[in-house]
């Protein structure tokens, strides 16, 4: 479960870090950065404050099944976000005739029993998922251009590693 309510508090930030880049990308990466701003930005704004409140929840439980409410908590609120999502900028939309791909099945719930360890990893998760959306929010607002946005994301840390 801690998996599980990490991996969906970056959905947003993982869904803008996996936009393609480079020459075979088929995008623009000023086209893509427009579009993540209006695509993405809003969707980030939206999630920050439930990853914040998600982390306070987590951080006053005492049990297992306190914890659980956290984390369905912030799966109802992803569901209602990736159900309204589009397709991160630069992704394939499906040809004239073709259909989309079917969605993923529902997760299997992992059971979790509540510890003081198990409770201070899921909220260190959290406070690297919030530290990840605020950068990312503050990096999109400010930046006109990549070259902006990719500067303004390796000086918070959060820079593309390059091989």
């Amino acid at each position: 479960m801690k998996k599980a309510v990490t991996l969906l508090l970056l959905i947003p930030v993982v869904a803008l870090a996996q936009t393609p880049q480079g020459p075979n990308s088929g995008m623009d990466r000023g086209k893509m950065l427009a579009q993540m701003k209006q695509s993405m930005l809003p969707m980030m704004e939206q999630s920050l404050p439930e990853m914040v409140n998600t982390r306070q929840c987590v951080q006053a439980t005492t049990n297992t099944a306190e914890l659980k409410r956290c984390a369905e908590i912030m799966q109802a609120f992803q569901q209602k976000m990736m159900a309204s999502a589009q397709p991160p900028p630069g992704a394939q939309a499906p040809r004239a005739g073709e259909s989309a791909p079917p969605p993923p099945p529902p997760r299997q719930e992992q059971e979790i029993e509540w510890s003081q360890k198990v409770k201070d990893e899921i909220v260190q998760g959290l406070d690297r998922s919030i530290k990840q959306g605020e950068v990312m929010i503050r990096c999109l607002k400010s930046s006109d251009t990549p070259e902006q946005m990719d500067a303004c994301m390796q000086q918070s840390g959060l820079g593309a590693r390059r091989n």
